[in-house]
């Protein structure tokens, strides 16, 4: 009862912050610039508290106005210990998240998340965590809006990204010494993200780049996580336009984790990349989008080759909280 207490005070509190938001003209089935999905894809320190990158935050959705819940499951396999040779624990990590995005004006939008984890990790012992994590927010400016060229079908836009995770997740200490040091809710850090969509659209197709980095601080236990960067290159097809829309995305996902530090010493076996095959599918109907996603691994290198990553699935289901219209600023 708690925790849906906790869940309706946050629910609460994102519409409220809604209430501020300008209608603004967007109409378009490719123009919302939406860095929310593949921000919040990938706000992990390889893994737990983190598993995403600010980079989701700048992947368009068909509504550009919303509130919403996200569902991401994340499944690893890892040693049991630096003295291990065979990856025995099997590592999942679940993770519910409440977000939105609103219009500002016509150029500029806010967005903010927070999730709820419930991470597992079995092998020769379990262990169990579940808690609320840090919250992200997001500014976002549109550099470039939907221009079309002269006698052309091609439109791009630009847009980038700025944001801060605050730390309110307890931080475990404890966690850092085992084969997996993001098995946490938080990092106990605030953290700075910097994102980027380039978007090409071509009648019904589009192809998103994006790309984000996160500049990881130090926490109250002088633990940093290492910076990540991530990078992103997407091809979106509307297969079916009436009153349910459908868009089938496609794309390649690349993730590079630099070394955790304590005391400004760097830890060995914390660096690490993974890359991964993206299919999905998208919806809209009336008020609602949603849509699935599913993460395939090409390749890991996490802590050594101590972790390996297995797959990633996503869903997710927004309502529009403003019909989109046409408003002077």
């Amino acid at each position: 009862m708690k925790i849906l207490k906790k869940i309706g005070i946050l629910v609460y509190l994102l519409i409220t912050i809604t209430s501020y938001a300008i209608n603004i003209e967007n109409d378009s089935l490719m123009n919302s610039t939406n860095f929310e999905r593949f921000y919040f894809m990938n706000e992990c320190d390889a893994c737990g508290c983190s598993a995403a990158s600010a980079s989701t935050n700048l992947e368009n959705l068909l509504h550009s106005n919303y509130v919403g819940v996200r569902y991401l499951h994340q499944y690893y396999k890892a040693q049991e210990s630096s003295f291990s040779t065979t990856k025995n624990q099997k590592q999942n990590f679940n993770t519910i998240l409440l977000w939105t995005k609103i219009p500002i004006t016509k150029n500029v939008e806010i967005s903010a998340s927070i999730p709820y984890h419930v991470h597992e990790k079995s092998g020769e012992t379990k262990t169990n965590i579940e808690g609320f994590g840090d919250l992200n927010l997001m500014g976002i400016y549109k550099i470039i809006q939907k221009q079309k060229a002269e006698n052309s079908n091609f439109e791009h836009s630009l847009s980038v990204g700025l944001g801060v995770k605050i730390p309110l997740a307890k931080f475990d200490e404890s966690s850092t010494t085992t084969t997996n040091p993001s098995f946490q809710l938080g990092t106990g850090s605030w953290d700075t993200q910097f994102a980027l969509n380039y978007q090409i659209n071509y009648k019904k197709s589009s192809i998103q780049l994006l790309t984000d980095y996160n500049l990881k601080g130090k926490n109250d236990k002088n633990y940093k996580f290492g910076n990540q960067w991530n990078q992103s290159l997407q091809l979106d097809q509307k297969i079916y336009n009436n009153e349910l829309i459908l868009i089938g995305k496609m794309g390649f996902l690349n993730e590079l984790y630099d070394q955790n530090k304590q005391f400004g010493e760097a830890i060995p076996k914390t660096k690490g990349d993974a890359q991964f095959l993206k299919f999905g599918l998208e919806g809209s109907l009336g008020k609602y989008n949603f849509g699935a996603e599913y993460f395939h691994a090409l390749n890991s290198n996490l802590n050594s080759g101590e972790i390996e990553v297995k797959n990633r699935i996503g869903l997710f289901i927004n309502y529009r909280i403003f019909d989109t219209k046409k408003q002077s600023i």
